[in-house]
């Protein structure tokens, strides 16, 4: 058992022994805590009625690395039938289960051999598929000693991830060396997947699918009867209201920012902001969302939540929605103008830029992130990085309709030209599911 596997088992168990403690302080960690134990028995119980066939075991961390395996999974399943099991460790992952329409999915079990040994007997699959970098030491240990080939797609490493440095890629070495197949997202995420240990034989480069995914969202949102008339409808474009800034993935830094900078901006001749603010926090809780309101209505602007339809309909054409609504804010995107990404002021980590980007709107989000694909929008002039108080000048230069619509086409145009992920991957994943099947193996 390799260092990498003891302290991820060791730190597991030690979530799990003191977890009425935890429950205690955390309710909220308490809960997930009790989920991922309720998740193995969940996995458990329906590898005892496991039908029959090929069985690909997905995991993905949360809601994007899942959504981004979603292309290749549908590439697969036009070539080859099987079973799908997916787990997630965030409770965002439920998100992405309506895309991938598993067999069936829980939560992931906790990284202890014990656990992960008895889910990974009952399951039997034929594939362990991991999706963007999310791997468990064990779980991947247990998979190996019970001959099952484990794969990575989506590879993706950043420039600064932690897993680079001392200690993590020691730790993680052995665990990237066992790998059977690895699908990087581009050359420079391959050699920093080679850099952790991943063997040059299992490593090709295969693109990121996110693009696919991304791609295919908006255009099925813009088809007659899609989302984006649902949008449309419910927040109508009004004469005084000449733009409409989507503001995706947000924390309370990003708000109370994107709020300055609507407040800052000259008045319309009415008096109002020309600007309609859509708000999507990242987690849209009870209290974070009720805090929000509140925080609007104290800066004087009138605020409806997209789930109070009759508010929302009474709205004033310059008061802010609050989103409020979970899985669909790709879609929501086709319906602005412009385009904001959350957790780049704070340490989150910033979010998904591609949906923005597919949809066709420039983009604008903060000076904290690593992103390859961020920073490729940036190069191609489709996105604009600014510090917070450095919005209200990025929203101006964006009030130019036709600096609109050329950063937009940039931005699409970025998306497209990186889409065609999924074949490759699934050509992957069907040789590895073939081998894994096949008797003489």
């Amino acid at each position: 058992m390799s260092l990498g596997e003891r302290l991820s088992a060791g730190a597991a168990g030690a979530v799990a022994a003191f977890e009425p403690i935890v429950r205690f302080v955390r309710p909220d960690v308490g809960r997930l805590i009790a989920e991922h134990r309720a998740g193995e028995r969940d996995l458990v119980a329906w590898g005892e009625a496991r039908p029959a066939g090929p069985v690909i075991w997905l995991h993905g961390a949360s809601a994007g690395e899942l959504l981004g395996a979603v292309p290749a999974i549908e590439e697969l399943r036009s070539r080859a039938d099987f079973s799908l099991v997916v787990t997630h460790f965030s409770p965002s992952g439920v998100s992405a289960l309506e895309r991938l329409e598993p067999d069936v999915s829980a939560f992931s079990p906790l990284d202890r051999r014990a656990g992960c040994r008895r889910v990974a007997q009952a399951v039997r699959p034929d594939l362990l598929v991991f999706a963007k970098l999310d791997i468990w030491p064990v779980l991947v240990a247990e998979a190996s000693h019970a001959g099952i080939p484990v794969a990575l797609v989506n590879g993706v490493v950043r420039a600064g991830s932690s897993r680079l440095r001392w200690p993590g890629r020691s730790l993680l070495l052995e665990t990237y060396a066992t790998l059977s197949a690895v699908g990087a997202a581009s050359e420079e995420d391959a050699a920093r997947l080679r850099r952790l240990g991943v063997r040059s034989d299992v490593l090709r480069i295969t693109g990121d699918a996110s693009f696919d995914l991304a791609r295919a969202r908006a255009d099925d949102a813009r088809q007659p009867g899609g989302a984006r008339e649902v949008f449309e409808a419910a927040l109508p474009r009004r004469p005084d209201v000449g733009r409409r800034l989507v503001a995706g993935s947000t924390w309370e830094a990003d708000e109370g920012a994107l709020l300055d900078a609507i407040e800052a901006l000259p008045a319309t001749s009415g008096g109002r902001f020309g600007w309609q603010l859509v708000l999507a926090p990242h987690k849209p809780s009870e209290p974070h969302v009720r805090r929000l309101c509140g925080e609007c209505r104290r800066r004087g602007h009138p605020v409806a939540r997209w789930s109070d339809r009759a508010a929302l309909a009474e709205l004033p054409s310059h008061g802010v929605v609050v989103f409020d609504e979970m899985g669909s804010l790709a879609e929501l995107y086709t319906a602005g103008d412009i385009g904001y990404v959350g957790g780049g002021f704070g340490s989150a980590g910033l979010h998904n830029v591609l949906e923005p980007a597919a949809a066709g709107v420039p983009l604008l989000f903060g000076p904290r992130h690593d992103r390859r694909d961020a920073t490729g929008l940036l190069e191609v002039g489709a996105a604009f990085e600014c510090e917070e108080r450095g919005l209200r000048a990025c929203l101006e230069h964006l009030s130019d309709e036709e600096e609109r619509r050329r950063a937009g086409k940039a931005a699409r145009d970025y998306v497209v030209g990186g889409s065609g992920a999924a074949a490759g991957t699934a050509d992957m994943l069907a040789a590895l599911l073939q081998a894994s099947a096949s008797p003489d193996v």
